[in-house]
């Protein structure tokens, strides 16, 4: 059940942060002048929030497998990211399978390199996080509802 939970977790933390990333560049691309597409962007942005969460979620399955044991500094960034870039291609392999007709082989190539690289640099930015944010376990009698450097009750 925790690893079930550290999955969903994990493609809610995707989605979060390229939804972020991708509405930081759709406002940067609205103040161009011209005509952007508004609406246009706007979708592209929840689109690609939503498929950054199966992509967190097959990322994180994939690396509960493979990496139970090793701690985020022993972790690879490249293996990170390939993983992260496997999960994109696996989505990829799935939406093909429903619109291999519908597709041109560059519209197919193009979404490819796009899941391929959401997966990838969500996996970078969640292993360079993690680093950052170090080794976090609770020890016995520590409390977990009260917060680092506060008194106990």
């Amino acid at each position: 059940m925790r690893t079930l939970r550290g999955m969903l977790g994990m493609g809610a933390t995707f989605s979060l942060g390229v939804g972020g990333v991708a509405g930081a560049l759709a406002a940067l691309v609205s103040l161009l002048p011209g005509d952007q597409g508004g609406v246009e962007l706007i979708r592209l942005v929840a689109a690609s929030a939503i498929w950054a969460f199966p992509i967190g979620i097959v990322f994180s399955g994939v690396t509960a497998l493979t990496a139970r044991s090793d701690r985020f500094e022993e972790l690879s960034m490249a293996r990170f990211a390939a993983v992260g870039a496997g999960a994109g291609l696996a989505l990829f392999g799935l939406l093909a399978l429903n619109a291999w007709d519908a597709w041109t082989p560059l519209n197919a190539l193009g979404n490819a390199t796009i899941l391929a690289s959401l997966g990838a640099g969500s996996a970078a930015a969640s292993l360079a996080i993690a680093r950052r944010a170090g080794d976090r376990r609770l020890t016995e009698g520590d409390e977990s509802h009260v917060l680092p450097g506060e008194p106990t009750p």
